[in-house]
């Protein structure tokens, strides 16, 4: 007879302490990438003995940045599950704000603080005694096992397409967890499919013959080009006042939404708009939207934003100038069937067509779209199992997260999940200082993740 949830829950709390230990173990590095290569190098070494120690035949997979750690045990199961994680975290900045160091593992009440806690070091360090949980209550791994830990996620990845072009037969899987799993007793949980793709652009107004050699007394308004006002006019042909981007070409190769999709995100039990005025504080969202059109808009549209602007003088004098330069990032968020080729390419004619070709259009990093169909089994024995955790709540299936990451490279060799409850992402600070989780949540995904382990290798 299987294990349930709650009774896997109980018995991780006994596994808490040793969970705690493995967290700190990494948390101490320093590991933003690029800036911190020895941390990133030793962190990485730290997680391939980690899971050595574990019974994994374990190795680093060296690229031009953070190397890759991959593992797996094969134990002769029939099934197999993978897990995704990432080991490098976002700049502590800004310090100050930090109770503590964010490479020290501090426990305050019922939560644990340092950098990576949340995203993803806490998460891995579950997934991987969740495993040795399930192994030692059964007494064998009900599935095989598999690892990728890459160091360059919140950098963009750049090199993890080089590891899965040559470890291609590695990443064959029956299932893969995307960087951990949750499910708190009680709060309404989500169970995601995919990631979103992203491509981000830098736009820049510059140079000879266009632009002035410097800035300009703007008494010469008259006849010299300003930068900031070219730029500001490119960047207007690419959306309209109701946020349909407007680049040719562009729109014909989104495909629209599928029925399932829709009927998932139709059957979705939160009041995400509330949720997010509250957040932000906010008296409305964009174009007023809600329900099931702010759902369709975050999890199954492409969006287009202005990430930052600059260019001119903005002191706190006057000066009455023509900017020689402006500069703009940008980023486009990518759902089936757009590439990140396709939109720079795009993005390129468009402009050139519009009669901006004298803007200069850097691509700085892009993922493509990955996703499962929300109908896959493998999405099905997940929510069940976060339904479990969730009870008496249970979980909504989002077809795509509105976020992005190098989801594409796994999902066409096995089916992707990312299962989690609201609860354990509030207060969580992640990205920001004093990121933490609570120490439910590490016991919860332990549980959840073992729940999920044992009735894979089941055949569930």
């Amino acid at each position: 007879m299987m294990k349930s949830v709650p009774e896997l829950r109980l018995t991780a709390e006994k596994y808490e302490k040793e969970a705690l230990g493995l967290l700190e173990r990494v948390v101490e590095f320093p590991t933003v990438m690029p800036r911190d290569k020895e941390g990133l190098a030793a962190c990485a070494s730290s997680i391939e003995e980690m899971l050595r120690e574990k019974g994994y035949e374990a190795h680093q997979f060296s690229t031009e940045g953070a190397p890759v750690v991959y593992a797996q045990k094969d134990v002769g199961a029939s099934k197999t599950l993978m897990f995704y994680h990432h080991y490098d975290v976002q700049p502590e900045d800004p310090l100050e704000k930090w109770t503590s160091s964010p490479w020290k593992l501090v426990r305050r009440g019922e939560r644990i603080y340092g950098r990576g806690t949340s995203d993803d070091k806490g998460p891995l360090i579950c997934s991987i005694v969740a495993m040795e949980l399930i192994e030692d209550v059964l007494g064998k791994s009900p599935v095989n096992v598999k690892f990728v830990v890459e160091g360059e996620e919140e950098a963009g990845s750049m090199n993890l397409p080089q590891f899965t072009r040559e470890k291609e037969e590695f990443l064959a899987a029956d299932g893969c967890i995307w960087e951990g799993a949750g499910g708190i007793k009680g709060s309404p949980g989500e169970v995601i499919c995919g990631l979103k793709g992203d491509v981000y652009f830098e736009l820049q107004a510059k140079g000879r013959p266009h632009f002035p050699r410097t800035d300009v007394h703007s008494g010469q308004a008259g006849a010299v080009p300003n930068a900031a006002w070219r730029l500001v006019w490119a960047l207007s042909t690419l959306k309209d006042e109701r946020e349909n981007i407007t680049i040719e070409g562009f729109n014909d190769l989104v495909t629209p939404p599928l029925r399932e999709d829709i009927q998932a995100l139709s059957e979705y039990k939160g009041d995400l708009a509330k949720s997010i005025k509250s957040d932000y504080d906010l008296d409305h969202l964009l174009l007023n939207r809600d329900g099931i059109e702010l759902l369709t808009a975050l999890y199954l549209k492409p969006a287009l934003t202005i990430c930052g602007i600059v260019g001119g003088y903005l002191g706190e004098s006057d000066m009455t100038i023509i900017p020689a330069s402006a500069n703009a990032k940008i980023d486009v968020r990518l759902v089936p069937n757009l590439t990140v080729k396709d939109v720079d390419r795009l993005l390129k004619e468009h402009l050139k067509k519009k009669g901006f070709g004298d803007i200069q259009v850097k691509l700085t990093t892009g993922y493509n779209p990955g996703k499962t169909p929300v109908t896959h089994p493998f999405v099905k024995l997940v929510k069940s199992v976060t339904d479990e955790a969730c009870a008496p709540e249970s979980a909504s299936v989002v077809p795509m997260a509105a976020g992005s990451g190098p989801a594409y490279l796994f999902t066409k060799h096995s089916p992707l999940a990312l299962p989690l409850s609201y609860a354990d992402s509030e207060g969580t600070n992640a990205h920001a200082p004093d990121e933490n989780t609570r120490i439910d949540s590490v016991t919860s995904s332990i549980a959840v993740i073992a729940a999920i382990a044992e009735r894979l290798g089941k055949g569930e």
